[in-house]
């Protein structure tokens, strides 16, 4: 099963419920939806949209792009920053996980990085895990094709605290991890980012993995 993902900007002079109906019922309507998921950002994201929206759909749908750029013309979206995620790693502590905390974070490599740096990130990133138990389920992924966005990592956290406290605070995290998303360092690989964290009501990695 193929992950689309997206952060999706609103009007603020629009009625907000009135755009998540739509917006969930467009989803729907997409061609080989399975599952729609889509959640208001809670304060303390960054560089990320209004909502996240999630769509689990066959493998054989058509180009997730296409259909990000037709959601962006209802009413009430300013834009929608989408991606199909091809994964090349992941794990699952608790695939029956529930009502927990749905963190996704865009990333673009800077075109300056070379595959060798790439790749060490990519590893850095997908080690995470084995430091913080607190992610329950995990997934890093390639965007295909890149554009403003060149990779996605998503996590499941049981609780916010999880996320914010030891994910955030971990030395493994701001001690080592960071300095590729650092400018004054020799490491430096990533130049931008969209961090947005959302209610989940339960596990998407769980559904796709099966």
């Amino acid at each position: 099963m193929r992950h689309d993902t997206a952060q999706v900007f609103v009007s603020g002079d629009r009625d907000a419920g009135g755009i998540e109906r739509a917006l969930h019922e467009a989803a729907h309507a997409l061609a080989g939806a399975k599952r729609v998921a889509l959640a208001r950002n809670q304060d303390g994201s960054w560089g990320a949209g209004d909502y996240t929206l999630d769509v689990l759909r066959d493998d054989s749908a058509a180009n997730g792009t296409a259909d990000f750029a037709a959601l962006a013309q209802l009413p009430g979206i300013v834009r929608i920053d989408g991606a199909v995620c091809r994964a090349i790693g992941g794990g699952l502590r608790e695939p029956a996980l529930r009502d927990g905390v749905w963190r996704t974070l865009m990333l673009r490599v800077r075109p300056q990085a070379g595959a060798a740096q790439v790749a060490a990130l990519e590893r850095e990133l997908l080690r995470m895990p084995a430091y913080m138990p607190g992610i329950r389920n995990w997934r890093l992924s390639r965007i295909a094709p890149p554009g403003a966005w060149t990779h996605v990592w998503q996590q499941e956290f049981a609780r916010v605290g999880d996320l914010l406290g030891e994910y955030l605070m971990h030395p493994y995290h701001w001690g080592w991890v960071d300095r590729r998303f650092d400018a004054e360092s020799p490491d430096w690989t990533v130049d931008a980012i969209s961090h947005a964290f959302c209610p989940l009501a339960s596990s998407l990695l769980a559904e796709t993995a099966a």
